[in-house]
């Protein structure tokens, strides 16, 4: 009995034994941090991790001690950080992490992520240089990391790509704020336009300005921004039916006149070419019936390019898109006079001759604002040979 007794007490001592020896330490881990030894302080924790998995605290703490060490290096090198800093909030919470320690890595992480948007937005405002764009990319690429569902880093971090020249990373950036966002911005919509019409995609570039369903007459820039959509897409009616809203609201904004007058040029120009087909097919019913449409156009789109170059005389653009109007006018109705029935070709070739009457003074007022220029120079030859053969 006795010898039995005392075989089991030393097993039980043993058994004690082991476990003392292998307890943890008293190093304070705090000390370590307040003397930046921080690979010393991870290592401690490492080891009473390995001994007890489930203490949430310690991986608290080992995220913060991270976070200091990712501070101390330089932004492109805080990525290995940072995704361990997540980590350990997450198994944190995984075991079993309480009300006031959840809300202390909410805290943290708040304050992780505005440390590195902050650095980025402040780069943005106060420095220069080449690599001005991408060292705040990078910052805002590490907010990111800490809070992937931040819209506003996901829009500063596309505006950075976007002057490196990554216009498809700046597009990727901007929707994936749209995935985390239930009440998009108009913003978000309109810089998501501007960046597809950049990229050559005028139809998703229209679709993005028209999902902002913002008043256009409110904001002129998304409203220009939709029109080069519009125009860009070889949509003329559209761009038209949104430039007459515009122009009855600001009368007097000499550029969208101009815009305007160009566009309706446009839809004359095609529906010169119904003329031409209407002639062609020898249907005189529908020829006297686009005949008057082409004129009203025709000069609803004279009427509104001269309007623009009256509120800017000194405007050469303004007054260029009158000579090549009246020169690309005068052209169409000189090609429609060939297939035209007999007794209408002195009435479309006066019109002809008419239009090339004023592209002539106007590529001459041209010529004059811009001696130097030879194709101004050009067309009034080839126009005044045009006239003198007729």
């Amino acid at each position: 009995m006795k010898i039995s007794h005392f075989t089991r007490l030393t097993g039980l001592l043993l058994v004690a034994g082991f476990f003392i020896s292998c307890g943890s330490s008293n190093i304070n881990i705090d000390q370590l941090v307040a003397d930046n030894k921080y690979d010393q302080a991870l290592i401690e924790i490492d080891n009473r991790i390995t001994e007890d998995s489930r203490q949430p605290d310690l991986y608290i703490k080992r995220a913060e001690i991270t976070a200091m060490m990712a501070q101390d290096a330089s932004p492109e090198l805080r990525t290995d950080h940072y995704n361990q800093i997540v980590a350990d909030f997450e198994t944190s919470a995984e075991m079993g992490a309480n009300d006031a320690q959840l809300a202390t890595i909410d805290s943290l992480k708040q304050q992780y992520w505005k440390t590195e948007h902050n650095s980025g937005l402040r780069i943005f405002e106060n420095s220069e240089g080449a690599n001005l764009y991408e060292t705040a990319k990078e910052h805002f690429q590490n907010a990111l990391i800490i809070r992937p569902d931040a819209v506003s880093s996901y829009k500063n971090l596309a505006v950075a790509e976007f002057n490196l020249g990554n216009l498809n990373a700046a597009i990727n950036s901007l929707e994936t704020a749209l995935d985390h966002t239930n009440e998009p911005s108009a913003e978000l919509y309109e810089n998501l336009g501007y960046l597809y019409l950049e990229k050559g995609d005028p139809a998703t570039a229209a679709d993005y300005y028209e999902m902002a369903n913002t008043d256009v007459n409110e904001d002129i820039n998304l409203a220009y921004g939709l029109v080069n959509a519009y125009i860009s897409n070889s949509n003329h009616e559209a761009a038209v039916s949104l430039l007459e809203t515009l122009v009855n609201e600001y009368p007097d904004n000499a550029n969208l006149r101009n815009v305007y007058g160009t566009q309706l040029y446009e839809i004359n120009s095609e529906i010169m070419a119904d003329l031409r087909e209407a002639y062609q097919k020898n249907d005189a019913t529908l020829v006297d019936q686009i005949k008057v449409e082409a004129v009203g156009m025709g000069e609803e789109a004279e009427t509104q390019l001269i309007e623009a170059f009256k509120r800017d005389t000194s405007n050469i653009e303004y007054l260029e898109s009158l000579a090549v109007f009246y020169n690309n006018l005068a052209g169409n109705y000189l090609s429609i006079e060939k297939v035209a029935f007999e007794e209408d070709k002195p009435e479309l070739r006066n019109r002809a001759y008419d239009l090339i009457d004023f592209a002539i003074d106007y590529y001459g007022r041209l010529s004059e604002m811009d001696p130097n220029n030879p194709e101004y120079q050009n067309k009034l030859t080839m126009l005044n040979k045009l006239k003198s053969n007729n």
